[in-house]
């Protein structure tokens, strides 16, 4: 959800075999503890919000599963090369930082991370971008690294729980849900472009927060 929540994903592919191995690709190992722009939050169109229904998937949690830099240092151990963290363009006081690698596919995947003032994280983005081939990404393309991204941000079992959710809507054009205190998005590019699937996750203070003013 790139920081809008991205402020700017209907194939059922449940068959065990698929859930098996996205569940193991949800497991990731840190330790608990923009070129791009998110779809949830100040900038989020209201409609998207209104037309969605809300699922709650799990019970309310105390906030994310690791902290942003434990989040940085499994992805940069997986060979992504991260950049430092930038102002916000979206959410005034907010920070972002982004990693970025190129898979064995030529797809790019991008992971980012919003933090507020106090340095804690408040929303995460992943996205998979299709080759220039790929005019439209397939979502079984994109499910194992979007779901291993609700892993490293949820944790194991949080993100397990999320899977179903997430292989049902991947590819549509926006869809919506909650899991405890956090609103989950997914979303392709746009409406009429799915050459890219993204992945969002933000805490109440991240959609709450005010916007940048742009001189």
């Amino acid at each position: 959800m790139s920081q809008r929540l991205h402020r700017r994903a209907p194939v059922l592919i449940l068959a065990a075999a698929l859930l098996s191995a996205a569940c193991a690709a949800s497991t990731v190992s840190p330790s608990p503890s923009d070129s791009r722009s998110p779809s949830i939050g100040p900038t989020a169109a209201a409609s998207r919000a209104t037309d969605t229904p809300q699922v709650t998937t799990s019970p309310p949690t105390l906030g994310f599963a690791f902290t942003a830099e434990d989040v940085v240092a499994y992805y940069e151990s997986a060979g992504y090369a991260c950049v430092a963290e930038q102002p916000s363009v979206l959410a005034a006081g907010f920070f972002v930082r982004t990693c970025e690698r190129v898979d064995e596919a030529g797809r790019t995947r991008v992971v980012g991370l919003v933090t507020d003032p106090a340095g804690d994280l408040a929303n995460g983005f992943a996205s998979v971008q299709g080759t220039e081939a790929e005019e439209f990404l397939a979502p079984i393309d994109a499910l194992e690294p979007l779901a291993g991204f609700l892993g490293a941000m949820l944790g194991e079992d949080r993100g397990a729980r999320l899977l179903p959710w997430l292989a049902g809507h991947l590819g549509d054009a926006y869809a919506q849900t909650m899991s405890g205190e956090f609103t989950i998005a997914t979303y392709s590019e746009s409406e009429t472009d799915h050459s890219a699937l993204y992945v969002e996750i933000a805490n109440e203070a991240y959609i709450a927060a005010p916007g940048v003013d742009v001189p």
